[in-house]
C-alpha cells in the first residue's frame, strides 16, 4: 500500500491516537462506578467479565499477540478471539473488581505507550494478525474503538443506560475504516457510506488494495446505509437483525447493489462479527428491494 492509502492511518487530519485513547478513557469510565456481577446482554457474561476480557493480565492481552505478530511475520494465522476470551476469563474471571478494572486501566496504558512509540510511527502502517486476517498494526489499534463500543452498549443496562457518544462517534469511524480496509484487501472498488446520524463516514476501496477514509460532507450520495450509530453498530455486531432495524426504518438502504458488492468479505473473512447475520440479511434485503 502506498502512502496516504491506508484510510485513516495515512490520514493527517484524523487523529487516531486521540480517538482511540478518548474511547478507552470513556469506557473505563463508564465502568468505573459499576455493579461488575451485574448481568449484560451477553449470554452468561456478566460486566466484570467484560471488563476481564478486555483487561491485561501477566502482561497479555490482545494487543500483545497483535505485536507478537508483528515482529515475528506470522500475519497470516487469524487471532480466534473466543479463543482468547475463554481462556482469560477461566484464569481471571475470580479476581476482585479492584484488579479487573486495574487491568483494564493497563491496557489502556499499553495502547498509549504503543500509539507514542517509534515503533507505532515507523512501523503502524505493516501489516499484523487480526481476527479479520491481515490489516496494518495500526488499523487494527484503531479498531479497538469499535469494539469498546459494542461492549459499551452490552453493559449499558447494567450501568446507567446510555452508551457515551464519544465511544458510538469513534466506533463509527473505526468501523468505517476497518470495512474499507477488508474491501481494499479483497480487491473491491466500491465508495460505501456509513452514514450515523452522530457521525458520517464513508470509505473508497481500491482493487489495488489502498482505500481512504472520510467524513461526508453534506447531503450523502451513493451506495450507504443510514441511521443511528447505535443501530449501525449494533447490526454490523450481529447484536441486532438488521432486515427488522431496515423493515422498521430504523436503518435506511441506499443504492442496494452497490452495498452488495461487500458481500465477498462477509464469505473471505470468517472472523467477521455478525458475519452470519450480516449474510442472511444481504439476501433477504436483495429480495426486498428487487420486488
Amino acid at each position: 500500500m502506498t502512502s496516504a492509502q491506508r484510510g485513516l492511518v495515512d490520514d493527517p487530519g484524523y487523529d487516531l491516537s486521540a480517538a482511540v485513547l478518548e474511547s478507552w478513557d470513556a469506557f473505563i469510565a463508564l465502568v468505573d462506578g459499576a455493579d461488575l456481577s451485574a448481568k449484560t446482554r451477553l449470554g452468561g457474561w456478566t460486566v466484570k467479565d467484560v471488563v476481564v476480557h478486555l483487561g491485561t493480565w501477566d502482561d497479555e492481552s490482545a494487543l500483545t499477540l497483535v505485536l507478537g505478530s508483528l515482529r515475528s511475520g506470522d500475519i497470516d494465522t487469524a487471532f480466534d478471539p473466543d479463543t482468547f476470551n475463554r481462556s482469560v476469563i477461566s484464569a481471571h474471571g475470580d479476581a476482585s473488581d479492584d484488579e479487573a478494572r486495574a487491568a483494564l486501566a493497563q491496557s489502556r496504558a499499553a495502547v498509549a505507550e504503543l500509539l507514542d512509540s517509534d515503533e507505532a510511527k515507523e512501523r503502524g502502517g505493516d501489516p499484523v494478525a487480526s481476527q479479520l486476517g491481515p490489516m496494518p498494526l495500526l488499523t487494527v489499534v484503531h479498531a479497538g474503538c469499535y469494539e469498546l463500543a459494542v461492549h459499551a452498549l452490552d453493559v449499558a443496562d447494567a450501568v446507567d443506560g446510555t452508551c457515551p457518544p464519544s465511544l458510538l462517534r469513534h466506533g463509527i469511524a473505526a468501523l468505517t475504516d476497518s470495512t474499507g480496509c477488508l474491501a481494499a484487501r479483497e480487491g473491491i472498488d466500491a465508495t460505501i457510506g456509513i452514514n450515523a446520524k452522530e457521525a458520517p463516514w464513508s470509505f473508497d476501496a481500491n482493487a489495488d488494495g489502498t482505500w481512504t477514509t472520510a467524513r461526508i460532507e453534506g447531503s450523502a450520495h451513493g451506495p450507504r446505509v443510514s441511521g443511528s450509530a447505535e443501530d449501525l453498530l449494533e447490526a454490523s455486531a450481529g447484536r441486532a437483525d438488521p432486515v427488522r432495524l431496515v423493515t422498521l426504518r430504523h436503518l435506511k438502504i441506499k443504492h442496494l447493489g452497490g452495498l452488495l458488492a461487500l458481500t465477498p468479505i462477509i464469505d473471505q473473512v470468517p472472523g467477521l462479527p455478525g458475519g452470519r447475520g450480516l449474510k442472511v440479511a444481504a439476501k433477504s434485503l436483495g429480495g426486498l428491494f428487487n420486488h
